[in-house]
């Protein structure tokens, strides 16, 4: 099978096959001899933060470990989910690996039917990061925890679980509360494992500390390390937190979001340092957490005009973005957002609405997104003036107000930001 031929037969798999627990991903990787058993694992869960808390470690590990990891949704291709260090599965490797997934899959579809899409994605990074006999594999959980495809890992193979900032969504799935939602990524914590979370509501600590003490895991808590941002612009952030010392670190991302994910990071590496898991200096940690970046969040794309990409994908998010707005001391906010239909996104419309009086709406190429005509019509009860156009009429549109000092913002979703990344960089995404 060729790349392409993998490809659509993955998106074929979009919306259905909807598993109960992680049941069939364990039969399927049984019937390979269990390759995820050789992998050693530093687990990702969360609402928000996941991806660019992955992004920070494996860029400070990559230059003395070979690291792979695993992240989703992709930003360009689908190769870009998996790496070893900075390099992406080839294609050569994702249709081969592929088409050795599809022709196994007929052992186990009699009696637990076909794998989903988030399956055979991480069946693929396992697979692929086990033949590449990396150090270690950094993973991100797709949704929840506890019942998510990457859950399948003991504390033999767990170095650590992360659980980063918590916040309402995929109600549809974890739960309608905050506390359901936290019990599902709380999931994560295996039997005697060391655990950090970045998490201060005292509703999910609750529930955290409940399941680490159940699972007799040791928790580590970043709310514990005295921490102050120092400065934030368009520039990046400077910011200290106490560990042993006081230390100060510096990232060339931009979005005060960033510092809370960037010390979950931080953090979780100085505890496998200190229990001699990891051999990494505090010095190549400050070092390599400056050189860090991550495409598609608060992503400077264009200067002039300044253009900023963030995947902002539901309320948290959004609540978060326009908490980092006030350090960039901008004149005027032009915004283009599209927004995926099982999100809050009245409330989300309603938080950016004191920084600007009009947002364009796209309609996303994507079946989950909410109609633009629909956004429209929802923002104007926050007093926005909503607009309907196609990315490139929106960026057409706000270019010929732009003024200096001005800046055009496009969020909503990750997906969105993928489409209107393209469009501006001038590739094709969809590949």
């Amino acid at each position: 099978m060729t790349y392409q031929e993998v490809v659509k037969n993955i998106e074929s798999r979009i919306g259905k096959f909807k598993s109960k627990g992680n049941v069939r991903i364990k039969k399927f990787l049984e019937k390979l001899g269990s390759p995820h058993k050789n992998l050693k694992v530093i687990h990702v869960a969360g609402t928000n933060g996941k991806g660019s808390t992955v992004n920070f470690i494996k860029d400070v590990l990559k230059e003395d470990y070979k690291v792979g990891s695993f992240v989703s949704p992709h930003l360009i291709t689908y190769c870009d989910r998996i790496k070893i260090g900075d390099a992406e599965i080839s294609q050569a490797d994702f249709a081969e690996i592929g088409e050795f997934i599809i022709e196994r899959e007929k052992d186990i579809v009699e009696e637990y039917g076909d794998l989903n899409l988030f399956e055979f994605l991480t069946i693929m990074a396992i697979i692929y990061f086990e033949k590449e006999n990396v150090d270690l594999a950094i993973l991100e959980v797709g949704m929840g925890g506890r019942a998510d495809s990457t859950n399948i890992f003991t504390s033999r193979e767990k170095l650590i679980s992360l659980i980063t900032s918590i916040s309402m969504d995929h109600m549809e799935y974890l739960g309608d509360t905050i506390e359901e939602i936290a019990d599902a990524k709380a999931g994560i914590i295996q039997e005697g494992g060391l655990v950090v979370t970045t998490n201060r509501d005292p509703k999910i600590l609750g529930v955290i500390e409940r399941e680490a003490k159940e699972k007799s895991a040791e928790l580590f808590y970043t709310k514990d390390l005295a921490s102050e941002i120092l400065k934030s612009d368009l520039r990046g952030i400077d910011f200290k937190v106490k560990l042993d010392d006081v230390e100060e670190f510096h990232l060339t991302q931009i979005g005060d979001y960033q510092v809370e994910n960037a010390i979950g990071a931080i953090y979780a590496l100085y505890l496998l340092n200190k229990r001699g898991i990891l051999k990494i200096s505090l010095d190549d940690i400050k070092a390599r957490i400056k050189r860090s970046t991550w495409k598609g969040r608060m992503e400077i794309v264009s200067r002039d005009p300044l253009i900023i990409l963030d995947g902002a994908h539901n309320f948290d998010g959004i609540k978060r973005l326009v908490e980092s707005l006030d350090n960039f001391k901008f004149k005027k906010l032009h915004l283009i957002m599209s927004i995926l239909a099982d999100k809050e996104h009245k409330k989300m419309l309603e938080e950016i609405s004191s920084y600007t009086d009009e947002v364009v709406f796209v309609n996303l190429d994507y079946k989950r997104g909410t109609s633009p005509d629909e956004l429209s019509s929802e923002a104007s009860e926050y007093g926005l003036k909503g607009q309907v156009m196609t990315i490139d009429e929106a960026l057409a549109y706000y270019k010929k107000s732009y003024q200096d000092g001005d800046l055009i913002l496009i969020t909503g979703s990750l997906y969105f930001v993928s489409e209107a990344r393209s469009k501006i960089l001038n590739y094709d995404y969809r590949i």
